[in-house]
């Protein structure tokens, strides 16, 4: 797995595609779509936890992909009791595909950092 990390509108996607030659027809963008075998990349990871609390049911999919995933751990901690938790949960998940994860690369700005 290749897991891609970074902020909102951060380049995640681009990089992730011109990097591992990858295009729009093999991601699956799970902002508005479920999981699908066999897709080289998923992006909006996050989308995808928000909707499903058991994440590690997926792990299957991903451990062959290209995996691009907001970082939502920055900034202000919400009031709302209920986005702190999928927070947790989100940031737990992350946590575990890194640690699976070949590499990991963060992205800021379009540049990019190895972080594993």
């Amino acid at each position: 797995m290749e897991l891609v990390i970074g902020g909102a509108f951060q380049g995640k996607l681009t990089w992730a595609l011109a990097h591992y030659g990858l295009t729009m027809g093999e991601v699956c963008d799970l902002a508005v779509s479920e999981p699908r075998a066999g897709a080289k990349c998923y992006c909006h990871l996050e989308s995808l936890s928000r909707r499903e609390a058991d994440m590690e049911r997926y792990l299957p999919l991903f451990e062959n992909a290209v995996v691009v995933c907001r970082e939502v751990s920055g900034g202000i901690v919400p009031m709302d009791g209920e986005e702190r938790a999928w927070r947790e949960r989100h940031g737990t998940f992350m946590q575990e595909l890194a640690r699976r994860a070949d590499h990991v690369t963060r992205v800021f700005c379009g540049l990019t950092e190895g972080l594993k």
